[in-house]
């Protein structure tokens, strides 16, 4: 074997074992908590030695932190960019966001472990959950926020308070990784029936009621004459 197919595979080999010890330790810091986590339990999990694991982090508080930093995979990248070339309605482009947002947070395990991790670990770790806010809390308000330009700008939602707070529309969401980070996959949770209720519940509040009224007829309205 060349020296340079020795060095590929030494590096390829170094990484899937990085990823062995980060899967393993999110395992163990999602069921056990930081404190309580050993980096013995990590390694017997992950099926090497201890030792293996100080080759890659130097103490189990870089490993916590590599291990949510991987954890977090941004959501909406690429959002802005799909938000130009669509020319469909504003309220498909809510529904897909919101899509987008069950489907990689609410329905991943993962991410509903680094949800755990990080409500149960913040305080001591202020720069993870800066991390976790620049990365999908940020992006994904400022495209809800989007969304609500488009559909105001559309003429199908109406000018809300809500577009100070474009955090609301995301709530239910939140409120389901709770549910279920708590009480389970219960099968009287329909995850999908419930997520079709949150799109209604959003878009009642969103729609403008005076859409297809007639212009005058509007302006009478608000200005209260009719």
């Amino acid at each position: 074997m060349s020296t340079v197919k020795k060095l590929v595979r030494r590096r390829t080999d170094k990484a899937q074992r990085r990823e062995q010890i980060l899967t393993a330790a999110l395992a163990e810091f999602s069921v056990k908590g930081y404190e309580a986590t050993r980096l013995d339990d990590v390694a017997t999990r992950a099926e090497i030695s201890k030792g293996t694991i100080f080759l890659h982090f130097k103490s189990k508080r870089v490993l916590f932190r590599a291990v949510l930093r991987a954890s977090i995979r941004p959501v909406f990248t690429g959002f802005h960019e799909f938000l130009q070339g669509f020319s469909g309605t504003a309220e498909v482009l809510l529904s897909d966001l919101l899509s987008r947002q069950y489907q990689e947070i609410v329905r991943n395990k993962r991410a509903r472990s680094l949800f755990r991790l990080l409500i149960a670990e913040g305080g001591k770790f202020p720069e993870l959950a800066q991390i976790y806010y620049r990365e999908i809390i940020d992006p994904g308000t400022s495209a809800l926020g989007l969304v609500i330009d488009r559909g105001v700008a559309s003429g199908e939602f109406q000018t809300t308070a809500i577009r100070k707070f474009p955090q609301m529309l995301a709530a239910p969401a939140a409120l389901a990784v709770v549910w279920i980070l708590v009480l389970g996959e219960r099968p009287e949770f329909d995850l999908e029936a419930y997520q079709q209720v949150h799109l209604n519940f959003v878009l009642r509040a969103l729609r403008n009621s005076n859409r297809g009224i007639p212009a005058k007829q509007v302006d009478s309205l608000r200005a209260g004459e009719a």
